[in-house]
């Protein structure tokens, strides 16, 4: 079982979810956070506009997506997370996976990966 943090621009997080969710990873959560990397950032207007900034690694708002998942499931979700995301531009979003050892659900009782699914 694994844990996958992935970092996503705000305006890509509807479709994001949506694909994740045809694929049937339906089990998320998600926070607004603020992130800064080592590299520049590229910023775009709603429409897809560049916008020319001299502010060199701001903070700037990003989407968190935590989900748990399969192992043999993991290759499919980063491959829809690329899919949707892969810009080629700095910014872009990381993907963070972790071994996820063990989960209990509090209502059933229900443990490991029967919990999460």
């Amino acid at each position: 079982m694994k844990q996958v943090f992935v970092i996503i621009r705000p305006n890509m997080y509807f479709k994001t979810k949506d694909l994740l969710t045809e694929n049937n990873f339906l089990s998320m959560s998600v926070r607004d956070v603020t992130a800064r990397f080592c590299h520049k950032v590229d910023f775009e207007t709603i429409d897809g506009r560049p916008v020319e900034t001299d502010i060199s690694n701001p903070f700037v708002a990003k989407k968190l997506i935590s989900i748990f998942c399969r192992d043999e499931d993991l290759d499919k979700l980063i491959d829809i997370v690329l899919q949707v995301n892969k810009t080629g531009h700095e910014g872009d979003g990381m993907i963070y996976v972790l071994d996820a050892v063990d989960c209990e659900r509090i209502r059933t009782g229900e443990k490991g990966i029967n919990a999460i699914m």
